[in-house]
């Protein structure tokens, strides 16, 4: 996993980005915002989608491997560029297909649905040369009524777009761009697959080329501090009708008469030794709706058992 530079903190809040004049700091559209030893401030996917800059450091230098000299010179280049949308000068980046002229800031360029390619090269492609999707005209994918993005469950026009993609696994899964963006942002590439089918490495390689960033990460939710204490928690608590012990029924004494013992078929309910009069370290307990439950099932056995035909040797 790469380690950040400094990410802008509360005094370079409004700084804005060198290469696309924006002070935003939004990390799932352009990337996080990084202030390098006050030298500089910049939002990390205006560098990553630069057109004349490479990585020739190592991870570790500088910023994610771009060196700072050969970032001033990317600054001096676009301060030549107008970019085709806003008119303003600092279009660092480039439609990828050689022929075509069009340079843009990299904001400028996702409002104009511009895609962005987060793999290889880093490549980006104007309106008239991005990757589209195609569906396969078959009996199975027709579509019959409403569909919902498989995300946010919200109504989505079943008609690929920009702003409307699918998975190239399955044909039930639909996403707004903006949801499968988030997921992505959230999941990071460990996590990230379709929501109905599970792929994980089609689904990944398609969002990709899609334009969707997916980043080198643990998922949010694995990164949340005790995120998964509940489950470390044992049951601890008497529930038959009469507890004799004195201490409340969540007291626990290991062993002793005290000590709680929980159910060996569901581990949801527990009884003192003592309350139970269970001998010695024995563990062999079962609650109420479990014993009833074992009770119903040995007499459906003892029924089979008599109306099975005796077996006549021959």
């Amino acid at each position: 996993m790469k380690k950040s530079p400094v990410c802008a903190g509360d005094e370079n809040k409004d700084e804005p980005c060198v290469f696309c004049k924006l002070p935003d700091n939004c990390p799932e559209k352009y990337g996080e915002k990084i202030s390098y030893k006050q030298q500089l401030t910049l939002h990390y996917f205006c560098l990553l989608m630069s057109s004349g800059i490479y990585q020739r450091g190592n991870e570790d230098q500088d910023i994610y491997g771009f060196l700072l000299h050969d970032i001033n010179q990317e600054i001096k280049r676009a301060s030549k560029l107008t970019c085709g949308i806003c008119k303003r000068k600092g279009a660092s980046v480039g439609c990828s297909v050689s022929a075509c002229p069009k340079k843009v800031h990299l904001p400028c360029g996702l409002k104009k649905e511009y895609i962005f390619q987060f793999t290889g090269q880093f490549p980006s492609f104007c309106i008239a040369h991005r990757p589209t999707q195609t569906m396969a005209k078959s009996k199975s994918s027709r579509l019959s009524g409403p569909l919902s993005c498989s995300i946010c469950l919200e109504y989505i026009e079943p008609v690929l777009s920009y702003s409307v993609l699918k998975c190239p696994c399955c044909n039930s899964s639909w996403f707004h761009r903006d949801c499968v963006q988030h997921l992505a942002h959230s999941a990071g590439m460990f996590f990230f697959r379709c929501t109905i089918c599970s792929n994980k490495d089609r689904f990944q390689q398609e969002m990709l080329r899609m334009g969707i960033y997916i980043p080198e990460k643990d998922a949010s939710w694995e990164l949340e501090e005790n995120a998964y204490s509940d489950l470390l928690q044992v049951y601890q608590h008497c529930d038959v009708e009469m507890c004799f012990c004195q201490c409340g029924r969540e007291y626990s004494k290991p062993d002793s008469l005290w000590e709680i013992v929980r159910c060996h078929c569901c581990g949801s309910r527990g009884t003192h030794r003592k309350c139970s009069s269970l001998k010695g370290l024995e563990e062999n307990w079962a609650c109420a709706e479990c014993l009833l439950i074992l009770n119903e099932m040995g007499l459906q056995d003892k029924e089979k058992r008599k109306r099975r035909p005796l077996q006549t040797v021959n």
